[in-house]
């Protein structure tokens, strides 16, 4: 799952009740709550099959973690903390994430 999320742009995730952006150039909790809402709207809009609003939420949470970056891009403290951060999750919250990764990787090419 390292590897597959540090091949990946930034998204925004829900990991065991806390969130993330996670990608190739960020790991870094995120406590904005509109940001967060966003998370639960792109899953419940692309559940119902609701195209128009799966994508405007897509591409908030994209935006939402394209802010979030910080310079200097370090990529070794980045992949130092995913590392931690994906060692700590049970197992319930690894198949969780798994599942919203798989999500990500399939609306990429349709809302890019």
């Amino acid at each position: 799952m390292l590897e597959q999320l540090l091949s990946l742009p930034g998204f925004l995730y829900q990991l065991h009740g806390q969130y993330y952006f996670l990608g190739k150039w960020i790991c870094k909790e995120c406590t904005d709550t509109d940001a967060n809402d966003c998370v639960h709207m792109y899953a419940m809009c692309r559940e119902a099959g609701e195209e128009p609003e799966t994508s405007f939420y897509f591409q908030k949470l994209r935006a939402y973690s394209d802010l979030a970056l910080e310079v200097p891009y370090n990529p070794a403290l980045i992949r130092q903390n995913m590392e931690t951060l994906l060692a700590s999750l049970p197992e319930s919250a690894s198949g969780a994430l798994q599942k919203q990764i798989t999500a990500f990787e399939e609306d990429l090419p349709k809302y890019s």
